[in-house]
């Protein structure tokens, strides 16, 4: 797990900079609470590598050196966050040779009028695995040539009516630029970047009961590719409710939807139909309609269906929620489910969705663990606790943050995705307890391969004090590469125990074991690792 903050790219500071001094310079006078926060982070490292395909062991010892420094600036109406790090890695090591890395993170949400207009600016650098394949843990300390350098930057703007509004209407306006070079060790891979563009608009009822409702909605896409041919997308649903009486309302529905990647893979699908919703509570309900939907796809015969198809919200709380539809799209038959519990001490959160995108803009389709409290050096969920009730206020160093599992994959490819995710989490004194429990299929439509993952993350934390404490984490991943006939067992175990020594500085001890196996032997592996890491805080 990652706890997602800001994002940036060297050449777009200078951009993003002057951004930003615009948008302060007209601003009018507001509280502002300004934040520097420079750190020295340095830690030595003794690891021990065995690979099925190589002789011997490889042992080396590591030092890494992190200068950082964070800056955080809050008010009624902006964030902005940006950090920079640079780490310089030093090897007594056959093996390997001396690196360095610098990593940046920037983001910037201008938010007006009580939240109807809301502007964000973001970029990043950093270094990760592109593709699974290579190592699903391989990081800086060990592996730093196989991870290739990822940057990317992107804004988008916000516009909807007041929550006390009778019209529910929304304009979402993104842009995103991603880059990924190859790394020093072939991926299989190439370099590429691409561009993704999307434009999405509601207009709508509130009220589903009293009177005659409604609900438009659309988006336009398009996701241009270096390597591949660009994507376009463009989607549409309708919806019309008339009510018999307080409970009970006759619909009706169609949707459209139209995709293409200026090659084969070319489908429009529209459908019309009708049933009955059922009001259930004062914002609970469930519809129920038949429908009939026309295929197209290139170079086929036209295909029509029947179907029946079904969507829920139900709140029998404001703790609890559970919401989804199970409907038709072009490749089949389609389902979403989201759906959280929320108490005190424990959190649930269930997703189910499938898309049709490429593997890059998927990346950004993270699953949403929740919001946490984080001190503003935080690095791991551990680090962080949920708010103790919905009124805690940060204190000084705190800040609030959304916590995400991220994904494993990043190419250009485009694919069909169908994913089920559930998140516990449990904190409660001195005790956390986070799982995430994930599967995910992948088609790759351009090619018509197959790959399916199931994972399994576990992380836990307990505070014997407020100067020291310890935690665990469990990771595994299982993962069936058909296209290659490969199938992965990757398994990552760490223990580490913190401790405050003072104001300004901490201390930590590590350690962490690494195996993959695989039903090909020549890429079975695994890492003994252990650190000690100092940081100060200026």
């Amino acid at each position: 797990m990652a706890i997602t903050m800001a994002q940036v790219k060297l050449r777009s500071v200078a951009t993003a900079s002057g951004l930003l001094i615009s948008v302060l310079v007209a601003l009018p006078a507001v509280a502002v609470d300004t934040q520097i926060t420079p750190q020295l982070r340095t830690s030595s490292y003794a690891y021990q590598i065995d690979e099925f395909d190589t002789d011997g062991t490889d042992e080396g010892l590591a030092l890494a050196v992190s200068p950082s420094i964070d800056f955080l600036l809050t008010s009624k109406v902006l964030q902005t966050r940006f950090s920079w790090q640079h780490e310089s890695l030093f090897y007594e090591d056959s093996q390997r040779s001396n690196r360095s890395y610098d990593e940046f993170d920037f983001s910037n949400v201008l938010s007006l009028y009580n939240d109807r207009l809301t502007w964000g600016i973001n970029a990043r650098n950093s270094y990760q695995v592109r593709n699974s394949q290579s190592g699903i843990f391989n990081d800086k300390i060990t592996a730093g040539g196989e991870l290739s350098e990822a940057t990317s930057y992107g804004s988008f703007l916000n516009l909807a009516t007041a929550s006390y509004s009778d019209l529910d209407a929304a304009l979402r306006l993104d842009y995103s630029h991603s880059e990924y070079d190859r790394p020093d060790i072939d991926d299989g891979l190439p370099a590429f970047d691409s561009d993704s563009y999307r434009a999405g608009l509601l207009l709508a009822s509130r009220d589903r009961s009293n009177t005659t409702f409604w609900r438009l909605e659309g988006s336009v896409s398009r996701t241009n590719r270096q390597e591949l041919t660009d994507y376009d997308s463009r989607v549409a649903q309708a919806l019309f409710g008339l009510p018999l009486s307080s409970r009970l309302s006759i619909i009706g529905r169609g949707s459209y939807e139209y995709t293409d990647n200026n090659n084969f893979y070319q489908n429009e699908f529209s459908s019309y139909g009708g049933g009955i919703e059922l009001k259930l509570g004062r914002v609970s309900w469930i519809n129920v309609s038949i429908n009939r939907s026309t295929t197209r796809r290139f170079e086929q015969e036209n295909e029509d269906n029947t179907y029946w198809a079904t969507a829920f919200y139900l709140a029998p709380s404001r703790r609890t929620s559970l919401e989804g539809t199970y409907d038709r799209r072009y490749f089949g038959r389609t389902a979403s489910l989201a759906g959280q519990y929320n108490i005190r001490a424990l959190t649930i959160r269930l997703n189910v969705s499938d898309s049709v995108q490429t593997q890059t803009s998927l990346d950004r389709e993270q699953l949403d663990l929740g919001i946490f409290v984080c001190p503003d050096s935080a690095a791991e969920v551990t680090d962080c606790f949920r708010p103790p009730n919905a009124n805690y206020t940060p204190q000084p160093g705190e800040s609030f943050q959304q916590v995400f599992d991220v994904g494993v994959e990043l190419d250009q490819e485009l694919v069909l995705r169908r994913s089920a995710s559930l998140a516990l989490g449990y904190n409660k004194r001195r005790l956390s307890i986070n799982m995430l429990l994930n599967a995910t299929d992948l088609e790759y439509v351009e090619r018509n391969n197959e790959q399916s993952s199931r994972s399994v993350s576990l992380r836990t934390g307990w505070r014997f004090s407020e100067r020291s404490s310890i935690n665990a984490s469990l990771r595994v991943y299982q993962i069936d590469y058909q296209f290659a006939d490969r199938e992965d067992d990757n398994i990552l175990m760490s223990v580490g125990y913190d401790m405050t020594l003072s104001e300004q500085s901490e201390m930590s001890l590590s350690l962490r074991r690494t195996e993959r196996n695989s039903n090909i032997d020549r890429f079975n592996g695994s890492e003994n690792r252990v650190w000690l890491t100092y940081i100060y805080s200026f």
